[in-house]
């Protein structure tokens, strides 16, 4: 009986701050999700990776609407390799980061992204990472491409690619129009 109080207890207060967290706004949110990722079975959670990530963005005071395509890698690389994924229920957990650039269009709205994504254990919700988006008419040569870390021997060889790539020499040191986190499946 204890235990099911317990259990009952620790659910209602993960519902009571997530739905606090959610009507506060999204730094709230993250901070809500950064403590309840304590708990390694909260990593199914889809949000959690994101709010990992904000965490982290935080922590080191970096203001994402500033990054350069250089900066944004080096940020990603560090999480990657400084923020290990945590294991689900005693599982491994399998954690990749995806490279993707190419053009991008929703309706009248057009651009270049430059995307570098992490994912950390199975299902396309356990995705999180920084898309810079830049506007498109210079870039329209630039073939679009993707690539896994898990194509390489090591981060290095990837990160190596990363920096060789045409996108990122193009843009390297610009100033996107924009900066996304995301969350979700890759595209």
């Amino acid at each position: 009986m204890a235990s099911d109080v317990g259990h009952t207890r620790a659910i209602l207060i993960a519902v009571a701050t997530l739905l606090i967290a959610l009507a506060s706004g999204p730094s709230l949110a993250a901070d809500a999700d950064a403590i309840a990722s304590a708990d390694p079975t909260s990593m199914a959670v889809p949000s959690n990776l994101l709010a990992e990530l904000e965490t982290f963005l935080r922590q080191r005071r970096i203001a994402t609407e500033n990054l350069t395509a250089d900066q944004m890698v080096a940020v990603m690389i560090d999480w990657y390799r400084f923020a290990s994924a945590r294991a689900v229920d005693g599982n491994a957990v399998s954690d990749t980061l995806q490279y993707r650039y190419g053009g991008w269009s929703e309706g009248c709205a057009t651009g270049f992204k430059l995307s570098l994504l992490r994912r950390a254990g199975a299902g396309a919700d356990r995705v999180a990472g920084i898309t810079l988006l830049f506007e498109p008419s210079s870039k329209s040569e630039i073939a679009a491409f993707s690539t896994t870390s898990a194509d390489w021997p090591s981060i290095d060889s990837f990160l190596e690619a990363v920096q060789s790539s045409p996108a990122f020499r193009q843009f390297a040191s610009a100033k996107p129009m924009g900066v996304m986190l995301e969350r979700g499946g890759l595209r």
